[in-house]
């Protein structure tokens, strides 16, 4: 039975392990870019839809865009890093996420004003370009 043996170049080997190296720094700095894309494509959705086709003048505060915020990348329980766009809480007897899901979806005498979905299929492409160029400034790759 033939063996055949093929070494590979020292050099190309290093350059795979710093690489490796590289994208243990360079992955949470683009999905930090792509979050930030989202949340200020979200950020203008939700200005937009809060006070848009009522009756009255809107009351808002401005305090759910101001909770809007993204999270540092973490690893998820398969692994996987992620960073999550959403609201912080703290607002007192209704939380942010349930005001965001009534204006999302409506209630009761209160049409819904989508603005995630609007958000998820308008930012997908700039966040991935977003985190395209940040992986290849990271990673020097032309």
């Amino acid at each position: 039975m033939a063996k055949v043996k093929i070494e590979m170049p020292d050099e190309f080997l290093n350059q795979i392990a710093d690489m490796g190296n590289a994208l243990d720094v360079a992955i949470p700095k683009a999905l930090a870019a792509g979050g930030k894309v989202v949340m200020e494509k979200m950020k203008s959705n939700l200005q937009a839809a809060i006070g848009r086709g009522t009756k009255y003048k809107s009351r808002s505060a401005g305090k759910l865009a101001a909770a809007l915020g993204v999270s540092p990348a973490k690893l998820d329980r398969v692994g996987n890093l992620d960073v999550k766009v959403g609201f912080s809480e703290g607002r007192g007897e209704v939380s942010n996420a349930m005001l965001a899901n009534v204006l999302e979806y409506g209630k009761h005498g209160q049409p819904p004003k989508p603005f995630l979905k609007q958000t998820k299929s308008s930012s997908r492409k700039p966040c991935i370009e977003a985190m395209q160029t940040v992986l290849k400034e990271e990673l020097d790759i032309p």
